[in-house]
């Protein structure tokens, strides 16, 4: 029988998108048409976990596995399918070559993978502006340290080296190398700190200058930290955003833009300001979980109920609440992917900056 037109398109589509060959991509479309008729119901529910469990997404995971269920309808906790590595690279690059559109697998992947894919990551071979988000956590990560961000006129005629500990090169850090070369200082990333003790501790032993803390924590946590860094001489500097608003001996911590306002007097901007909001945005990012483009609306109608159910779900609340963590759901997810997929124009001064100086990292 011959291949109508616009079945032979979609084959093709798929193909492309998954990677798949197409007879393997016409299984996909038969399969999708067998179940969007089931009005939402999504038979053997998976969660594709960009990580190990020790990951951010993994301990999501366990929480969502079982948060999810009620809303799906599955008569056990949806099944987990962990990957490797701790920043997600290796199980986003699986849900874009192998997960067909069919509404059966969403991903759970933390902000780490998509700062790696705007660097230009070798490793990176994955397209996040395309997923379909149905949940962010949003956090507000700090950067602390000993840095001296007030610039003068004699500042003009010196170099002001500034040590930031990072995970790597292109790692969820690469945020705060951008911004303090925005405040016009030369970073210098040392590399191999992937966890936040080790980095507080290589900042208190003046191994470093500065650290960005990434994981969201409660108010007394950070201000037992914050009583910690006063004791060894460094201060919080800024916060990447405004999503979760903390304080340090009573004032509020400013975001980058307001710190750059009271140092310089008017605001941040330029291209690499641009750069800057694109990466601070995706490493502003806990962990999302999301589905392949061209997955079907009544699928997507489905796992967005199961989400919205799953917010009222003990363990995800208690995941929340006071910990320095914001949830995003639904529609309501959309401006915040496209603030972490930026303008072209960003993403090409990220990696032209990026190519000019990290070769002298790597020189030392």
């Amino acid at each position: 029988m011959t291949m109508r037109r616009r079945h032979f398109l979609a084959t093709a589509g798929l193909a492309l998108l998954a990677g798949l060959p197409p007879a393997r991509a016409a299984r996909g479309l038969t399969r999708i048409a067998d179940i969007v008729p089931a009005g939402g119901t999504i038979a053997d529910p998976t969660l594709l976990v960009a990580g190990n469990a020790d990951s951010v997404a993994g301990k999501w995971g366990t929480v969502l596995s079982p948060a999810l269920a009620q809303g799906l309808d599955a008569p056990r906790p949806v099944s987990m399918h962990l990957t490797s590595g701790q920043d997600g690279v290796t199980g986003a690059n699986l849900f874009d070559t192998q997960t067909v559109p069919d509404g059966t697998t969403a991903l759970l992947v933390p902000g780490a993978a998509l700062v790696a894919s705007l660097a230009g990551d070798p490793r990176a071979h994955f397209d996040f502006g395309r997923w379909v988000p149905l949940m962010l956590s949003l956090v507000s990560p700090v950067v602390v340290g000993r840095a001296e961000l007030h610039r003068t006129f004699r500042d003009l005629m010196r170099d002001r080296p500034v040590r930031i500990a990072v995970s790597a090169d292109t790692g969820v850090e690469l945020a705060t190398v951008l911004a303090m070369a925005l405040f016009g200082l030369r970073p210098i990333p040392v590399a191999g700190f992937a966890s936040r003790q080790d980095a507080l501790a290589a900042l208190r032993d003046g191994k470093v200058d500065v650290v960005q803390v990434s994981d969201p924590m409660s108010p007394q946590a950070l201000a037992a930290m914050f009583d910690t860094l006063g004791q060894s001489g460094a201060a919080p500097l800024f916060t990447l955003s405004d999503t979760v608003r903390m304080t340090a001996q009573g004032h509020t911590v400013p975001t980058l833009a307001e710190r750059f306002a009271q140092e310089r007097g008017h605001p941040p901007d330029g291209l690499l300001y641009e750069a800057w909001k694109v990466v601070a945005a995706a490493a502003s990012l806990d962990v999302a979980l999301v589905l392949p483009m061209l997955t079907p609306p009544a699928q997507v109608a489905g796992w967005r109920h199961a989400m919205a159910t799953a917010d009222a779900h003990g363990a995800v609340d208690t995941l929340m609440n006071g910990n320095g963590r914001k949830l995003v759901t639904g529609t309501d997810c959309a401006p915040h992917l496209r603030d972490m997929t930026g303008e072209t124009s960003a993403v090409l001064t990220l990696r032209r900056w990026l190519a000019s100086h990290a070769p002298n990292w790597r020189l030392g």
